[in-house]
């Protein structure tokens, strides 16, 4: 994988909002509704960056009836944020 790869996904989680959003995704699949409930932002402000991250693949979707439901694509995408978390601490404090 070349840098530009990394960069593309480094770029796709490197927004507050969509490192909320991805928190809340790492308890269970939600959708637009309940993330937009929990985080109290715009549904456009949350559709869009699901839509981003949809696009680099790291969230992916299931539809029941009317509703679609949003969920992380790869346990590998969780270690990822936890091991992120951790070296801020490190790091940032």
């Amino acid at each position: 994988m070349g840098t530009d790869e990394q960069l593309k996904l480094l770029k796709c989680v490197s927004d507050k909002t969509r490192l909320e959003i991805l928190h809340l995704l790492k308890k269970g699949e939600r959708c637009v509704y309940d993330i937009v409930n929990e985080t109290k932002l715009e549904q456009s402000l949350v559709s869009h960056h699901l839509r981003e991250m949809r696009k680099c693949k790291i969230v992916n979707t299931r539809r029941e009836g009317k509703k679609i439901f949003y969920r992380i694509t790869d346990n590998s995408i969780i270690k990822f944020l936890d091991e992120v978390k951790m070296l801020s601490r490190k790091f940032c404090d």
